[in-house]
């Protein structure tokens, strides 16, 4: 039988740390990794319930193997599974922080609470890495605090995905999964949705549901099943179709137009509340655009961050934000006789852009492309408008056109590569993506986010010399750009064991 001590090492690569979390599926370890000089986590997997049987176990393998391909900044990493005498191990992301739940336990024991502005900004990232998993087919099942890690740096990210189920194309036939109770634990019985609770299958809907869960606790402090009397359980709270949980006050002392704020973030958490699925919002995407509704927010022209339009610094690499006429600068355009101008359909769907009004940005940005078919700007910011919306095949096809048009402008080809580079690494065509942006950067070489973003790249590849010459390099541009500190802590804390 396999046994972890500090300082054992597994296949002559992973040297034991300690214990850093007991669940009911195992334990967690702390680990070096010495071939790529990185601090690692290794979980246990458990030889019980479903894993006596040797098909199941395989299958629960597999779909952790799926789980490596949901490689996102919210959500913890998959690096590898690996076998030791007959034991399965999966190596993970080591997150330098603690749960999402001991953090409110603590707040909770002194009296305080998550601020506003944090509370929605964990929301959103945490939203943002399902809606990654989601686009990749992954379904957790299992979302609570307990499952979300901050890191030291004040980063959610999601783990555990022990149990998540990929679930296949809607041409696919599905089968049912077993009720939750024959299943040894399909999740946390305070967390589940409420068709979980009845022993239906889980599905991406029930994922947004254990969001909701997630969201009214960041806002209030308190469990939205959590009945005030003490006299009912979390569980039978959930099951009971004729409990709904009241819609939380702003808390004293807000300032009047914050507690507006608090209203419309609450109202958001509530419909991820919904007791039945077709009451929530439909997929992770359109509970983010309804939280940067009550504050419209703009892209960081240095970091390509997501901040609020009114903020005057960005609050991830702390340059000052001004006005900007679109994703791309502005371009002389052709006048179709009769008819609306490239530029004006442009600057229209820039407008659109900013409402969040995609599929309407998409019709003005090709009808531009229609008035004059060699007006670059209207290609790169099709291409944005794509990968912004999380359909990478689009992107890349018309951005393809687009540099496909004799050269015109280094500025117009630095945005279409950047943008390509986007689509083709988030679906893991990273070789191709490389070259796309090391072209951006060729084009435009002081471009911080074109560098941070071949940063990222050289991480997820393991080229952490490269990561970290790019990092310093951005940070040469933009000294206080958090992302870009965040790569050289990172890669720092791995060096160091």
């Amino acid at each position: 039988m396999l046994e972890l001590n500090p300082g054992s090492e597994l296949l002559g690569r992973y040297v034991i740390d300690r214990v850093i979390g007991v669940g009911g599926y195992g334990a967690v370890w702390k680990a070096l990794d010495k071939q790529l000089n990185r601090t690692v986590a290794l979980k246990r997997l458990l030889k019980s319930g479903a894993a006596r049987d040797e098909q199941a176990q395989k299958a629960m393998l597999e779909e952790a193997k799926k789980n490596a391909l949901v490689v996102h900044p919210n959500v913890v990493q998959v690096y590898d599974i690996i076998q030791v005498d007959d034991e399965h191990l999966i190596v993970m992301e080591y997150v330098d922080g603690d749960s999402l739940h001991a953090h409110l336990r603590e707040l909770a024991l002194s009296s305080r609470s998550v601020s506003l502005e944090q509370a929605v900004d964990w929301l959103r990232e945490i939203l943002e890495g399902v809606a990654y998993a989601h686009g990749q087919r992954v379904c957790h099942r299992d979302l609570s605090p307990m499952n979300i890690l901050l890191s030291t740096g004040g980063v959610p990210k999601i783990s555990d995905f022990g149990i998540a189920r990929i679930i296949p194309s809607k041409d696919v036939a599905v089968t049912p999964s077993p009720p939750a109770s024959s299943q040894g634990g399909t999740g946390n019985p305070d967390y589940m949705a409420p068709e979980q609770a009845r022993g239906e299958a889980a599905d991406f809907l029930s994922d947004l549901f254990m969001i909701g869960i997630c969201g009214y606790l960041l806002l209030t402090g308190r469990h939205p099943f959590a009945h005030p009397s003490g006299l009912f359980a979390i569980p039978e709270l959930l099951k009971d179709e004729s409990y709904q949980p009241p819609q939380p006050p702003p808390p004293a002392g807000l300032a009047i137009s914050d507690q507006r704020r608090f209203r419309e973030y609450a109202a958001v958490v509530m419909r991820l509340l919904g007791r039945e699925r077709a009451n929530r919002y439909q997929n992770a995407q359109e509970a983010i655009d309804a939280l940067d509704r009550v504050i419209p927010s703009v892209d960081c022209p240095s970091c390509g961050e997501h901040v609020p339009e009114h903020d005057r610094f960005c609050r991830h690499c702390g340059v000052t934000l001004a006005p900007v006429p679109g994703p791309a600068a502005q371009e002389p355009a052709t006048v179709v006789s009769g008819a609306v101008s490239a530029e004006e359909l442009a600057d229209e769907g820039y407008r659109l852009v900013q409402a969040k009004r995609w599929q309407q940005a998409i019709d003005a940005y090709s009808k531009a492309i229609q008035a004059d078919p060699n007006y670059r700007k209207a290609y790169w910011n099709l291409g944005y408008v794509y990968n912004r919306i999380g359909n990478p095949d689009a992107a890349i096809q018309i951005l393809d056109k687009g540099l496909d048009l004799p050269p015109s402008g280094r500025d117009y080809r630095a945005g279409m590569f950047y943008e390509r580079s986007i689509a083709l690494a988030s679906l893991k065509r990273y070789e191709r993506a490389l070259a796309d942006i090391n072209e951006s950067v060729r084009l435009n070489p002081d471009s911080a986010r074109s560098l941070y973003f071949r940063a990222r790249i050289s991480l997820l590849q393991g080229d952490l010399d490269a990561a970290l010459r790019d990092a310093r390099d951005v940070l040469r541009i933009v000294p206080d750009h958090s992302a870009a500190l965040r790569i050289i802590d990172q890669i720092s804390k791995g060096s160091t064991g």
